[in-house]
């Protein structure tokens, strides 16, 4: 079916004035007719699908342009990755809003909460975004099944036991600013820095190794993310590669 500006825009949404701007940058490029009309087809508006769907995922014109020189395959593909995204993102907010809800009706006197109730979204949150951050490299280095068991044994933790985690992170970060302010190996802040980082693991993980602790060093600073994670918790940049340099030292084999 083809339609003239005028009802291609009634039906899509989008503005005539938009239309032709995108016409102009190449991006939506309609038959042209001799008196000069523009006139859309089914395939024009299924284009325009995606570029209305590139714009919601706040991609610039000039992505989009790039986005739809794709093979079809590619673009299908791209669009499946940034769904697997946003479904993972909502994981985290579904569980951050839970998380809301438990705290306002715990906080009001809404509900009776127990201790391990009062922690128990919070372990569901962290189990939520380390699956969006990392979900992927943990099951390709470790196997899906290791990061199953991993995460069943997160989400047992005892309030103590994450109490535990909570302030072997703190010594963490205490660590590694005193070390970071006068680089040493060995040193006694790079082994207090080590000891709280392996005790973090040991709580966290149930496979714990030296083996482990050392792939997981190597990441620190191949990953930009856990570059940022500890620039972010130390409050220096170097903090990712001073983190990996200690546990390569510490993390030797009997």
């Amino acid at each position: 079916m083809n339609y003239q500006i005028k009802a291609f825009a009634e039906l899509t949404g989008v503005s005539e004035r938009t239309l032709r701007y995108y016409h102009e940058r190449g991006l939506l490029v309609p038959a042209v007719a001799s008196n000069g009309y523009r006139s859309y087809s089914s395939q024009d508006a299924d284009r325009l699908q995606l570029i209305l769907m590139y714009r919601q995922l706040q991609f610039s014109l000039a992505e989009i342009q790039q986005l739809l020189a794709l093979p079809p395959a590619e673009r299908l593909t791209h669009l499946a990755v940034k769904r697997d995204e946003l479904a993972k993102q909502q994981t985290v907010l579904t569980a951050t809003l839970a998380q809301l809800d438990a705290t306002l009706q715990n906080q009001t006197g809404g509900s009776q909460m127990t201790d391990q109730t009062k922690f128990e979204q919070f372990k569901q949150q962290a189990i939520a975004e380390n699956d969006q951050r990392y979900g992927q490299e943990v099951a390709a280095n470790y196997g899906e099944q290791a990061k199953q068991e991993a995460d069943q044994h997160f989400a047992g933790l005892t309030k103590a036991q994450y109490a535990t985690m909570q302030a072997a992170e703190a010594n963490l970060t205490t660590a590694l600013q005193t070390y970071l302010a006068q680089p040493q190996l060995p040193s006694e802040a790079a082994q207090a820095a080590f000891k709280a980082h392996q005790t973090w693991l040991q709580t966290a993980t149930p496979r714990y190794s030296l083996a482990m602790h050392r792939g997981l060093a190597a990441m620190y600073v191949a990953d930009e993310r856990f570059a940022a994670y500890y620039t972010k918790l130390v409050g220096n940049s170097k903090a990712a590669a001073a983190l990996k340099a200690i546990i390569e030292y510490y993390a030797i084999e009997a």
